[in-house]
């Protein structure tokens, strides 16, 4: 599984790549912009990736709009719904008008509220059948 860790704080974007060592291959990117490039780059590689871990709230562009972006990038790149990757947010937000949002508006497919703990990731990924 190939995961897209996008975080404006490295010490978030270290927890959730520890917790993912052994059952992904992680790219850690610091904005929003730099994860559209990740995933850019990515799909012309023939590499997508499988899912992107999002902070909500980061400088110059936030998660839903890095997600939208995303999206654009991928029918840009020809990938067909089901092959697009799957979006969980992760944020210190715990508030329904976020949580309707990422869900709905963004096409997330999970929400974990910081800090995710392992075991809680990897039921996650285990529910969006990327886990064995």
């Amino acid at each position: 599984m190939r995961a897209l860790v996008v975080d404006d704080d490295l010490a978030s974007r270290h927890v959730l790549a520890s917790h993912l060592a052994g059952v992904a291959e992680c790219v850690m990117c610091a904005s929003g912009p730099e994860a559209v490039t990740a995933v850019g780059n990515a799909i012309a590689a023939g590499k997508p990736f499988d899912v992107v871990f999002l902070d909500i709230i980061m400088p110059h562009m936030d998660g839903h709009e890095t997600l939208s972006r995303i999206r654009r990038a991928e029918e840009a790149g020809g990938l067909p719904p089901e092959k697009q990757v799957k979006a969980v947010m992760v944020t210190s937000m715990d508030d329904e008008t976020n949580t309707m949002t990422a869900l709905f508006d963004g096409q997330v497919a999970a929400y974990l509220v910081k800090p995710p703990n392992r075991s809680e990731l990897l039921d996650k990924l285990a529910a969006l059948g990327l886990l064995g």
